[in-house]
């Protein structure tokens, strides 16, 4: 009893090298929900009230999507813990206390 039945392969992942770098990722997360508030506004426009649906659930599909895209990719590269989702940068993990985006 002292192995489990199953046991999945453990993947070595190199410090900083395998995750997308916090601040491109925080841009495109950024851009995304630029993106949802240029269509919501759009949406409320005379020209649009024909397609105002499609606008409004074509930017909650967008929500979605940024919210999926931050929870998988906004990670410390060192430590592989969430960040936040707050719009300014954060300099370093308030996990494992690195600096994140370090131009080396």
């Amino acid at each position: 009893m002292g192995k489990p039945c199953l046991e999945f392969p453990q993947t070595v992942i190199k410090e900083g090298k395998d995750l997308m770098k916090p601040k491109k990722c925080r841009r495109i997360v950024n851009g995304i929900a630029f993106v949802v508030l240029g269509i919501v506004f759009l949406s409320n426009l005379p020209y649009f009230t024909s397609i105002r649906t499609e606008m409004i659930a074509g930017a909650m599909i967008l929500i979605v999507s940024d919210l999926v895209f931050g929870l998988i990719f906004l990670r410390c590269p060192y430590c592989k813990r969430l960040l936040n989702f707050r719009w300014s940068s954060q300099s370093i993990c308030h996990n494992c206390g690195k600096k994140l985006d370090e131009d080396n």
